[in-house]
């Protein structure tokens, strides 16, 4: 198949409420947790990366340390993760299909993101899904015709049901053989992260 253009977008709008601070903001091997999530997009074989900010949007992006990674701001991060998707895709527009990555998510390696970059190049799929050994859990790859039909939808873990509870389309799952890699959303999971052997 003829190579199409594949964008990562990091989703890093949130207002961190349970984590009581702007957890993008989190000191994380040398760097910041969200500079951790992007220098794994910057390494991998995507075409592009976007990162979108929204809480505390000027004190993120002051902090960002960005090489090929872009920045577009959520207005309405306040209505949760789909509105940040689309405002990656509007800043995205050559896109013809996103790999969705968790700015919390400090364990999807630029290795996993290119399984992704690699499936998208052979067989590009409707959607895809990453499945560990416990489970399903990021990155998400979605088509453009994928993202025409999840973009509108607006409810709670809209994109979780979209591609996964009940799939709306043909999603693959690609197997990475590891667990799955946590997101921190609080103290207790920063703390787990860092007793992993992490140094700040």
């Amino acid at each position: 198949m003829s190579a199409k253009t594949l964008v990562g977008i990091v989703l890093a709008a949130g207002e961190s409420a349970r984590m009581g601070q702007p957890k993008q903001l989190l000191p994380f091997e040398g760097t910041t947790l969200l500079n951790y999530v992007i220098a794994q997009a910057e390494r991998s074989r995507l075409d592009d990366v976007v990162v979108v900010t929204g809480a505390n949007g000027a004190k993120v992006e002051e902090s960002l340390d960005l090489n090929r990674a872009t920045v577009a701001r959520n207005p309405d991060y306040s209505r949760g993760n789909m509105s940040s998707l689309a405002t990656g895709c509007g800043a995205a527009p050559e896109a013809d299909a996103v790999v969705v990555l968790m700015g919390d998510m400090p364990d999807v390696g630029a290795d996993v993101i290119d399984r992704f970059v690699d499936l998208w190049s052979a067989e590009q799929p409707w959607a895809a899904v990453a499945s560990y050994q416990d489970g399903v859990a990021h990155p998400f790859l979605l088509s453009s015709a994928a993202l025409e039909a999840a973009l509108p939808l607006d409810q709670p873990k809209a994109l979780w049901r979209f591609l996964v509870a009940e799939p709306a389309g043909d999603v693959r799952h690609l197997t990475i053989d590891r667990l799955r890699p946590p997101d921190v959303d609080s103290p207790k999971d920063y703390e787990a992260l860092l007793r992993e052997g992490r140094q700040t």
